[in-house]
């Protein structure tokens, strides 16, 4: 399995695009519109499946590190698009058997278009069945752009005030509400340490540094897949439980190898919880009847 770096992963895939019989798969966090219709030219119209997955908050849509013309684009070239909040991956999968796995979104500086790129690094895999299932997954759960959903966005975009805003921004619930991802499992360094909430400090778990900005962080946040396994537990449990139950339920989630210790477990959950309050979630209320943590989902 050889090692990509740069120009050499945007060669790499054009390659593979160019081999496509059946079906090609976008998986990117950033994607832009000139690069993802150059890649569309590279594949052949004998492809009969073409899907993207992309992130699309509106942050990234609003800050130009995705542009809005992709949905466009895409539905109108035979793409099926779709989005998750929560999606970091990027991955080119041909026809279910081979995929290009590493950092480079689908953009000018990710894949090197141009006299400017980023370094990035990359490697050509055989793709498994069991893999596909998993990425199938990602699919499942991301929320399909159809026309209306597509119409929805594009209203909500379009009323931004983009003159000396500095503000986080998100799109609201009718299109929040639509994704509910199921994350069954965490490594425990998706969870937070112990922490101060100081300009400056490096939360290791969202690979984000506290810049000062409270509306930033807390974005972040919510897109953290330890986030979304507490809002996805509390759904499975009647929207509220305790903390000791909620401390056994995280145990059997963590698959890291050792998995860590019971004391530790309550420590990263209380770490969890401590930045819910402070960041002032609005789906999560905590309180303390009878001495004892109850977590409660305000909307179901």
């Amino acid at each position: 399995m050889a090692i990509l770096f740069s120009n050499e992963i945007m060669n790499a895939v054009v390659n593979e695009l160019h081999k496509a019989s059946d079906s090609v798969q976008i998986i990117t966090a950033y994607c832009k519109e000139k690069t993802f219709k150059y890649l569309d030219s590279e594949i052949s119209s004998d492809v009969h499946e073409k899907k993207l997955l992309v992130r699309f908050r509106m942050d990234d849509v609003v800050k130009g590190s995705t542009d809005f013309g992709i949905l466009d684009y895409g539905i109108e070239h035979g793409w099926k698009v779709y989005v998750r909040f929560d999606l970091h991956a990027k991955t080119y999968i041909v026809d279910n058997k081979r995929g290009l796995v590493g950092s480079a979104n689908a953009t000018n500086s990710g894949l090197n278009i141009g006299k400017t790129g980023n370094m990035e690094m990359a490697a050509f895999v055989d793709v498994e069945p069991q893999d596909i299932e998993k990425i199938g997954s990602l699919f499942n759960d991301a929320i399909f752009v159809d026309e209306s959903i597509l119409h929805n966005l594009r209203q909500q975009f379009e009323r931004i005030n983009f003159d000396g805003d500095n503000d986080s921004h998100s799109w609201d619930d009718s299109i929040m509400k639509l994704f509910n991802p199921h994350i069954e499992a965490l490594f425990s360094y998706e969870l937070p340490e112990d922490f101060k909430l100081e300009p400056g400090e490096y939360f290791q778990f969202l690979d984000e540094s506290f810049n000062g900005n409270l509306d930033e962080l807390k974005e972040t946040f919510r897109w953290s897949n330890a986030y979304l396994w507490l809002l996805d537990t509390l759904r499975n449990n009647d929207g509220c439980m305790y903390f000791g139950e909620l401390s056994t339920a995280l145990h059997d989630a963590v698959v890291s190898d050792p998995k860590p210790y019971r004391k530790d477990i309550k420590q990263m959950l209380s770490n969890l919880l401590r930045l819910i309050e402070e960041l002032k979630m609005e789906e999560i209320a905590i309180d303390r009847p009878n001495y004892s943590q109850r977590i409660q989902l305000i909307s179901m």
